[in-house]
């Protein structure tokens, strides 16, 4: 029977995102960093590669993605989250065409408290992916411009640590080696987002081909995981079943990362809401029902009319609500409804 156990996730405390996003900076600035990437691109891994030599390619790479981490907005997603937004990304039609305004920030990096999607390697380990980081590009020149969209997954320390000891070396230079050459989170994959592609190219070829501007440039496996983030960013909208708090940096943080250079925004905490509906009880439910925990009913995402002569649609959260009292205990169930539903025509 094959192992699929992979990495363990734990993720930190919301107010120790800044710290990670900070140490993952460093890390792309080093040496096993630049190694890592290279080698990487050397065995045709990857969905977005250079039209250059491994070595210079990784260099493109880890510049461009420093860029974004530095100027990142930073979301925390807590774990009852995380389970709604899976739940509900399957339901997103493929038909992207997302703008700038479909997104919280232009350049953010986005941490998930459970893994937002997984996958299992030719070695039969499985590969969490619980985070994700968006922004502009410096690697791709397009009239219409778009998002890179980074995903990084846990890193396998246990597994470096194995390798380590293989070599002949102790238990506390493996922790200590584990640790110094690698980051919290790894790199694992990438994707292109024009806007307003509504349709994605995949990369079936090994060897490379040009990007086509005209379409989202994803992997088989990367563009069912841009549904969860596109739900991901849809959830952080004002809306009945979230809610978005913000964790400050402590003053001597703020300030070590403003002489580093690096964005010292607090950090979103995307949660459930536990605010009181103010609305009255349904009419079909008896009156006097007792319930003992707290879950959510129905959630679901329509395309709403806005902006001159609300010609235009945006895909908003409505009708999301929470059932039971705010102090109770939460209860997520395997189903959550996503309806994109188009406005009807005129005479239909």
């Amino acid at each position: 029977m094959p192992n699929h156990e992979g990495a363990s996730w734990s993720p930190p405390e919301p107010r120790r995102l800044p710290a990670l996003r900070e140490h993952l900076t460093d890390y792309l600035l080093t040496e096993p960093a630049h190694w890592f990437t290279a080698t990487s691109l050397r065995r045709g891994r990857g969905t977005l590669r250079p039209m250059t030599t491994p070595e210079k390619g990784a260099l493109l790479l880890l510049g461009d993605e420093y860029r974004r981490l530095v100027k990142a907005q930073l979301f925390y997603v807590t774990a009852d989250i995380t389970q709604l937004v899976r739940q509900a990304a399957p339901s997103l039609q493929d038909e992207w065409g997302l703008q700038p305004q479909d997104v919280p920030a232009m350049t953010g990096f986005m941490l998930f408290a459970e893994p937002m999607a997984e996958y299992v390697r030719d070695d039969g380990k499985r590969v969490d992916i619980v985070a994700v980081s968006w922004g502009g590009t410096e690697l791709i020149r397009s009239d219409t411009g778009g998002l890179w969209i980074t995903f990084w997954s846990a890193t396998d320390f246990a597994a470096i640590k194995r390798l380590a000891r293989s070599a002949g070396a102790s238990a506390a230079e493996a922790e200590s080696t584990a640790r110094q050459q690698n980051a919290e989170l790894t790199w694992d994959n990438e994707i292109y987002l024009p806007w307003g592609a509504k349709s994605a190219e995949i990369n079936p070829r090994p060897d490379g081909q040009p990007i086509e501007l005209a379409h989202i440039a994803a992997a088989e496996t990367t563009i069912n995981w841009l549904r969860t983030v596109h739900a991901g960013w849809i959830f952080c909208t004002p809306n009945t079943l979230t809610e978005t708090t913000e964790e400050h940096l402590p003053r001597t943080q703020r300030a070590r990362a403003q002489r580093a250079g690096i964005s010292p925004s607090p950090v979103r905490v995307v949660s459930v809401s536990r605010t009181a509906t103010s609305k009255p009880a349904r009419r079909d439910e008896p009156s006097g029902r007792t319930v003992s925990v707290r879950f959510p009913v129905a959630p679901f995402i329509r395309r709403q009319a806005y902006g001159p002569g609300r010609q235009l649609r945006r895909l908003t959260p409505v009708a999301g609500h929470w059932r039971g009292p705010v102090d109770a205990p939460i209860r997520i169930t395997k189903k959550v409804n996503l309806v994109d539903t188009p406005p009807s025509r005129p005479g239909k």
